[in-house]
């Protein structure tokens, strides 16, 4: 493995380490944490997005009725230079998800959903093996279930079975079934913590731990510890927040068969590819009306890399500005 791989691996792991994982801007805003009433999940830091949190909706509802959450967004990084002399390039990213919950007796909530997230590309130059697009479509089935009666331990169990390739060719053998386990505890009202194991075989490492935690150290204020998200969040009136913080977007996919490139004179037909991109800014979440949220962010992508692990090579950028717009509603 090359040294910046393994630097991209120390990188992610200190960012679960000292933010908090797997698993797409936090709603609802930051406040104490109630165990009583509902099983909370803690494990995603925004309310949706299945590709990017790995772990599904927010919340997952403790009633006897369906709970829906469905989300959009939609970012853009301006241009930035391919390493190793390749040209440059400028990225349109999206995601459209919808997910749903339900009690299914006390103390377990079964979720069901469906996610497609996709990375569109813009080149300039000559001879760049990179491919135009990455996608994702996928189903989300999970559990949660409350372990103890003091609801302090919590376990999900969440499968994103789906076809995770290009969208020139989309086939069986880009067929992927990502998974998450994960426990938390509750603390108390204010502190909760998790540990998280994601398993995807597309993935480098193919099994990855993923700490994190939430804390609301004062009134109004948020540290939310969760990868891929991790903001500290300030609520300055009644549904407003104000984030500033990190995002983490990744996506694993297998090239087509009949894909002709080449990178150091290695074929990329059928290659797996691990897309990484880091970014750090700020924005803000206004709800527009009960439980329809409208958000925007803007700040720096800091780091990409495309990742072939079958020829042991990768293809970076340098930085770039983004700006993201999302959408959430929950009914």
């Amino acid at each position: 493995m090359s040294k910046f791989l393994h630097l991209k691996y120390l990188v992610l792991g200190a960012l679960g380490l000292a933010l908090g994982g797997v698993l797409f801007a936090q709603e609802p805003g930051p406040g104490p944490i109630t165990p009583e009433g509902e099983i909370e999940d803690p494990l995603a830091p925004v309310r949706l997005g299945p590709g990017r949190t790995a772990f599904g909706p927010a919340k997952s509802q403790a009633t006897e009725d369906w709970n829906f959450e469905v989300g959009a967004d939609y970012g853009y990084v301006a241009s930035a230079s391919l390493k190793q002399g390749l040209g440059t390039i400028t990225e349109q990213s999206a995601e459209v998800g919808v997910l749903a919950s339900r009690r299914i007796e006390d103390g377990l909530v079964g979720i069901v959903g469906a996610d497609w997230q996709t990375f569109s590309f813009g080149y300039s130059g000559s001879n760049i093996p990179l491919p135009q697009n990455l996608q994702g479509l996928n189903a989300i089935f999970g559990v949660d279930v409350q372990l103890d009666d003091a609801s302090e331990w919590l376990m999900r169990i969440q499968l994103e079975p789906g076809v995770y390739g290009t969208l020139q060719s989309l086939g069986w053998h880009q067929v992927n079934m990502p998974g998450v386990a994960a426990f938390t505890n509750i603390i108390n009202d204010d502190f909760q913590w998790f540990i998280a194991i994601r398993a995807d075989v597309f993935n480098f490492f193919p099994v990855l731990p993923i700490p994190g935690f939430r804390w609301c150290f004062a009134k109004d204020w948020l540290l939310n510890g969760s990868a891929p998200k991790p903001t500290i969040d300030w609520r300055p009136i009644e549904g407003m927040r104000l984030f500033v913080g990190g995002d983490i977007l990744n996506l694993n996919v297998r090239l087509p068969d009949s894909d002709p490139e080449v990178l150091g004179n290695r074929s990329l037909s059928g290659a797996l590819l691990n897309y990484f991109e880091a970014r750090v800014g700020g924005g803000v979440s206004y709800e527009v009306s009960p439980g329809l949220s409208v958000q925007a962010e803007g700040g720096a992508m800091v780091w990409r890399t495309f990742t072939f692990p079958r020829i042991n090579d990768n293809v970076n950028s340098t930085m770039a500005p983004y700006f993201q717009i999302a959408l959430r509603g929950q009914f």
